[in-house]
């Protein structure tokens, strides 16, 4: 399925953006993308501002307008479906492997399991 009105305002190395990119792709949802340069600070731009005043990414911009600039996560981590707590997990867990270097610990058995099966999941590479 595709919007062309709604658009989501993003940035690809932040791990909100790429928490809605995932949620967008298991919806089977293909809207327009339109990049934030946040190494740029184009959060802060008066364009930026006019779409969202608290500045935040990502932004979800509704065909009438509506700007929806939060991402909630509910906590069922592991539940008996995916949810978009596994989503925020995993974004966290590859961020903080990636950005700072902290990987999965040792011992961590059914964590490192939930892991790998989320990985693989297609939206994963969103």
């Amino acid at each position: 399925m595709t919007d062309e009105t709604t658009k989501l305002y993003e940035s690809a190395g932040s791990p909100n953006s790429r928490r809605v990119r995932i949620f967008l792709a298991e919806k089977g949802l293909s809207i327009p993308l339109v990049p934030v340069d946040l190494g740029k600070c184009g959060q802060h731009s008066e364009a930026y501002r006019a779409i969202n005043p608290r500045r935040v990414v990502p932004t979800l911009v509704l065909e009438d307008g509506t700007a929806i600039g939060e991402v909630p996560a509910v906590p069922f981590v592991a539940g008996e479906h995916y949810s978009i707590a596994d989503i925020t997990a995993l974004v966290t867990v590859d961020f903080a492997a990636k950005a700072i270097n902290f990987p999965l610990p040792d011992g961590h058995e059914a964590l490192k399991r939930w892991y790998e099966l989320v990985s693989k999941r297609p939206s994963a590479s969103a």
